[in-house]
Order: C-alpha cells, then sequence, then structure tokens
C-alpha cells in the first residue's frame, strides 16, 4: 500500500487524531491466536435479502493483493479476501466464481456487467462511489511500529517516543504524519523499505513506522532474522493511514450488497472472519 504525502490543516483534526490514535491497545491474545477487534457493527434485526439463487455471482479480486487476493501456487484465487466473500456467499446461498484480474481492470470489468461484486484492489474514496456502493467494511487498516527485539521501548506514545529516530518512507503519509503528531521525533525518511529495515537492525533509527501488515510480514521473514518485534498499540487516521476494505458492487445492486452486509455480519459473529486472519496474517495488525 502506498500513501501519498497528506498536509493536515485542521488542528481539531490533529487533536482528535491523537486521541484516538494513541488510546488503541492490542487486543488480547486469544488460545492459539490472536482476538480481532469487532470492526462491523452488527444490524441484528437485519433479514437476509432475496438474491436469486439461480444467479451466479462473479467475484473480482486484485491477482496481485497479498494477503488479500492473489494467485496460489495452484494458480488458483486465494487470500483472506476470497475465502471471507465465499464464505459470505455460503451464508447467501448462491454460487459465485471468484476472477483475478489486474487492479487496472476491475473496476472498468464491474461497470461493463463482466462481474458482480469487487473483493479488493481498488482504494475506496467519493470518486470510486460515484459508480459504486459498498458493503460496511470488514477490516481497517491501520500503522504500526516496530523496534528491534531488545529494545527498551514498551509503548506507542508520543511521551515514550520523544527524542527517537522514526524511520519511514520517503514522501510517504507516515512521514507526513509523524512530522505532524510527533514534533518531538525524528522522521527519517528512506527511499525503500529494505534500507530502513536495515537501519533499524544496525541501529541507525529506533523504529520503523509504516503500514501494519507489510511489517508483520517482515517481522516473520528471513530479512529480519527475528531481530524485530511490533510495539503495541494500532494507529488509526483515516484516511491518512487507514482504509476500510469493504465489498463493491453497481449500484443497482442494493441486494447483493444488502445480503453481503448480513452475511458478513454474521461471520464476523461467529468467529469465522477472526479465523481467516489468524491464517493469513501471523500477528494481530492492532
Amino acid at each position: 500500500m502506498n500513501y501519498r504525502s497528506v498536509r493536515f490543516t485542521s488542528n481539531l483534526r490533529v487533536y482528535l487524531c491523537a486521541l484516538l490514535i494513541f488510546s488503541v491497545a492490542a487486543p488480547a491474545q486469544a488460545a492459539g491466536g490472536y482476538r480481532l477487534p469487532q470492526f462491523r457493527h452488527v444490524m441484528a434485526d437485519a433479514r437476509m435479502p432475496q438474491v436469486p439463487m439461480d444467479q451466479k455471482v462473479t467475484l473480482l479480486a486484485d491477482e496481485d493483493y497479498a494477503p488479500f487476493s492473489f494467485r496460489g501456487r495452484s494458480g488458483q484465487p486465494a487470500g483472506l479476501a476470497v475465502e471471507l466473500a465465499l464464505a459470505a456467499c455460503a451464508e447467501i446461498g448462491v454460487t459465485c466464481e471468484v476472477v483475478l484480474k489486474p487492479l487496472p481492470e476491475l473496476v472498468p470489468e464491474l461497470s461493463a456487467g463482466h462481474g458482480d461484486v469487487i473483493l479488493s484492489g481498488p482504494r475506496i474514496d467519493a470518486a470510486l462511489l460515484e459508480t459504486a456502493i459498498m458493503t460496511r467494511g470488514w477490516f481497517r487498516a491501520s500503522a504500526r511500529l516496530v523496534v528491534k527485539s531488545g529494545s527498551p521501548l514498551k509503548k506507542a506514545d508520543a511521551r515514550a517516543l520523544e527524542g527517537k529516530r522514526i524511520g519511514v518512507i520517503a514522501g510517504s503519509a507516515h512521514e507526513a504524519w509523524v512530522k505532524e503528531l510527533l514534533p518531538k521525533s525524528e522522521a527519517v525518511a528512506f527511499e525503500d523499505w529494505a534500507k530502513a529495515q536495515e537501519a533499524l537492525k544496525s541501529g541507525g533509527v529506533d523504529a520503523l513506522f509504516g503500514d501494519g501488515l507489510p511489517l508483520i510480514y517482515f517481522i516473520g521473514g528471513d530479512a529480519a532474522k527475528g531481530c524485530c518485534r511490533l510495539l503495541d498499540g494500532a494507529y488509526f487516521d483515516s484516511p491518512a493511514l487507514s482504509r476500510n476494505a469493504a465489498f463493491l458492487m453497481k449500484p443497482e445492486r442494493t441486494d447483493l450488497r444488502d445480503a453481503f452486509d448480513v452475511a458478513l455480519d454474521r461471520l464476523q459473529e461467529n468467529g469465522v472472519t477472526e479465523k481467516l486472519f489468524n491464517a493469513y496474517v501471523p500477528l494481530s495488525p492492532w
């Protein structure tokens, strides 16, 4: 995910972001995994809409957007969003087919009627929602801090980070955010994550700050070699650091949107969503 620079112009927004972000703590660890925050407000009274049972629903997904959607080793669609959507289809009682496409083709394919639902890929913004409708979000991205395993840092709040050198990607929203909301910390910009990660391992910076999922995979990957850990606490700030994951449909398909919303509520309630996150994301993003 490549978030470009964001200019913050409202002091009130800065104040509210600080309250929201620094109050978020990682959820308690569940037996054999982590607990998933309840991202969705479940509509307990909502009934499953009638969707034609003989209708085949075509699900479109980004072919290169791991862990949400990608082409597995067998060549078949795989990923967190893919499995969640197929589970939702089972709840609705419709037959679904997943078709992987390059990111630029997803919205045109939906608009042309070559697909019914987009599962992953496009950034959901006001322009996109002029041509599509969305379910309520089933995930919200957060930013995280990574430190060396032996770091004395325990908290991810502004006071603990005073005077610390925080590695970020040059020109990213994360760099702008650190400069704006952590003025007593030093934002150290790198042109890519490989250089930033090496700086953390060598002690050139005290922490890395970026999108939570890539940092989780860095920690568990060969490049880290067990060097590092997540600092407790997730950072939410929309639209600067956070984005919702939701399914998209054509504006006239309110029946399909409502059906997926009921199904996603059920999957959150019965624990399927949590199990899928634990299967695809090895550490809690929150």
